[in-house]
């Protein structure tokens, strides 16, 4: 057996699944406005047949929703999928600050992510893919696997929010880059209640933006 084989081609149907995926979630779209196929295998550079397929992909993993005899649309956020995001981040976010500071984490990581991040002010969908990073080292280097994962699984609708809201919202990206100042400092001084109550700042403030930009409208898709 050979075992020194070369890395598989991608297919096109995960081709069409990536390129709709990123657009899904780093676009503004005109939500409940039905997908054209064959403009979606175009923009992706594959054929219609694996466009379908990763259609079928996008609905599973919720960023898509499909109506009978009339195709796939970006389904509208409510404001409890909002909620209903923000509480899990919330849950999890919470135990793992606490541990991460109880445990003496080393905060480099999170502080280069964060001046990475700083850096990135005047390109909307990397400067909410830091945030996630910033978020995601947070999550990992409390050292549970399974929450790990659970927490990677909402990544794309963070992703899809996130950008929405910096879009949407003046100055709230100053404010986020504060927010996260605070969690470092606070991680850094090992005191976990100061640590959690930053955590809880910030998500309060992303909660109330994310809820103020799914009032707004007029956003363009395929």
């Amino acid at each position: 057996m050979n075992i020194f084989k070369k890395p598989a081609q991608i297919t096109a149907p995960e081709v069409a699944y990536r390129w709709l995926r990123e657009a899904i979630t780093s676009l503004p779209w005109d939500e409940e406005a039905f997908l054209s196929e064959s403009a979606v295998a175009e923009a992706s550079g594959t054929s219609r047949t694996p466009v379908r397929e990763a259609l079928l992909r996008l609905e599973a993993e919720g960023l898509l929703r499909r109506a009978p005899h009339r195709g796939a649309y970006v389904p509208a956020l409510t404001e409890s999928d909002i909620d209903i995001m923000m509480e899990a981040r919330r849950v999890i976010e919470d135990w793992a600050v606490r541990k991460v500071t109880e445990t003496g984490y080393s905060t480099h990581k999170l502080e280069e992510i964060l001046e990475n991040q700083a850096n990135s002010l005047s390109d909307n969908v990397s400067f909410i893919k830091h945030d996630m990073s910033f978020h995601k080292e947070l999550v990992a280097a409390a050292g549970n696997p399974l929450l790990d994962n659970l927490y990677d699984s909402l990544r794309y609708k963070q992703l899809r929010m996130g950008v929405g809201a910096i879009i949407d919202s003046d100055g709230r990206s100053d404010h986020v880059l504060e927010e996260h100042e605070a969690i470092v400092k606070a991680i850094q001084l090992k005191n976990a209640e100061v640590a959690i109550k930053a955590v809880h700042t910030h998500l309060a403030s992303t909660l109330s933006s994310l809820k103020k930009t799914n009032t707004q409208s007029g956003r363009a898709g395929i």
